[in-house]
């Protein structure tokens, strides 16, 4: 799985020295890395520190991890690169930083250890470049490993027509489909027709018709929402889903479309984690109690596409992201259908589930394609059609 992790390391400024520590014998002690899969709390970096200071080892000597004599610093700068982006491209700021929660909360402690200076400190560009980017990231990239899907590109890097307002526009529609809990009152795969007209130019506008369909629950741990644009495809869908007539492997990728999958921090983009934080698009709170914050409920937009594989040749799938008329249909279909959940319209649960409902009008602002936070509103129908089973195997009427 890939991890962007948060790495603390310790420069000694007299002599150069990259700075870590021999883990303990216990389990308290035993802690000595200096990787983190979340963001270090205070705590961590104060147990890190004293670890240095009391069984240090340098990571850089051409020896390899190389014990050191204890040693207690008498100044200890935090370059903390969180904060250094209060004043993104504007270093000459940094100086003056009083923020970094690193400085206020080990002060206090730190001065108890004979430390008495604890100030903030920018990241030198030099060190970043030269160190980070050019020996300790290359180092930690395996060579030649094969993954059953590519990376991802970010939303705003790869789609044209993606903006930052639209992300937030996005985010938010996506935040708020998970706070409606759609599955406590929308059957699995059951197909949510959406009709609107998508208006490309002042003299061009087209007719657009998808079929959207809540995925998993909460419950099963795995939870999100599928678009369709065709009938046929949308039926496959539900058929696989609650039939479990036709388990044909190759079927059953086909019919995954578009999804958008909520997932964790650790199996999002890097970059869309990365403009998250820098634009202020929206996460809805998760439900794991030992989760850091903004760690559950990132959007994973993609499409899929299954081949099989021909005379023995093995089945590939690949991963995509979606284009920008494909992502306003996951927008206006997110803030349509939850104003209908809010509202307690939209329902197909029980006996009630192959009926059909609707149509109803709902009027939703997207912005696609804005620069400047401008919207623009969008007139949605949306209905249950009806669902049927015959010799067929399904159709829809």
């Amino acid at each position: 799985m890939p991890v962007r992790p948060y790495l603390m390391l310790v420069v000694s400024t007299e002599d150069g020295k990259f700075l870590s520590c021999e883990p303990g014998d216990t389990v308290e002690t035993a802690l000595g890395g200096n990787v983190c899969k979340t963001e270090p709390t205070t705590e961590m970096v104060l147990f890190f520190l004293k670890r240095v200071m009391t069984h240090p080892k340098q990571i850089n000597a051409a020896s390899g991890g190389e014990k050191l004599a204890p040693h207690r610093p008498t100044t200890i700068k935090f370059a903390d690169t969180k904060t250094a982006a209060l004043h993104l491209g504007e270093q000459d700021k940094w100086g003056s930083v009083t923020a970094c929660p690193y400085v206020v909360g080990c002060k206090d402690e730190l001065k108890k250890l004979g430390i008495d200076q604890a100030t903030f400190a920018p990241v030198p560009p030099m060190f970043l470049e030269n160190i980070i980017r050019g020996s300790i990231e290359p180092g930690m990239a395996p060579e030649n490993v094969e993954y059953g899907t590519q990376h991802l590109p970010g939303l705003l890097e790869c789609t044209e027509g993606f903006t930052p307002e639209f992300g937030k526009s996005l985010y938010a529609a996506a935040a708020a489909y998970v706070r409606a809990a759609p599955w406590e009152s929308l059957a699995a795969r059951r197909p949510i027709q959406v009709t609107y007209r998508l208006v490309l130019r002042e003299d061009v506008s087209m007719k657009l018709t998808a079929f959207g369909s809540v995925v998993g629950s909460k419950e099963l741990g795995s939870y999100g929402f599928s678009i369709h644009k065709t009938i046929e495809s949308a039926m496959t869908a539900y058929e696989l889903e609650h039939t479990g007539e036709n388990d044909d492997e190759a079927n059953a990728m086909a019919a995954g479309g578009q999804t958008c999958m909520f997932t964790s921090v650790y199996e999002t983009p890097f970059e869309d984690v990365d403009n998250k934080e820098l634009h202020g698009w929206e996460l809805a709170a998760g439900d794991e109690k030992d989760a850091a914050p903004d760690e559950e409920n990132w959007p994973l937009f993609c499409k899929i596409q299954f081949e099989a594989g021909e005379n023995g040749a093995q089945d590939t799938l690949a991963l995509t992201r979606p284009a920008i008329i494909e992502l306003q249909c996951f927008e206006l279909m997110f803030k349509g259908i939850v104003e209908l959940l809010n509202s307690g319209e939209l329902k197909s649960s029980g006996d009630t589930v192959r009926d059909a409902k609707g149509p109803w009008t709902v009027k939703c602002a997207s912005a696609a394609g804005s620069e400047n936070g401008e919207t623009a509103d969008v007139e949605l129908e949306i209905s249950l059609p009806a669902l049927t089973t015959g010799d067929a195997g399904g159709t829809f009427l």
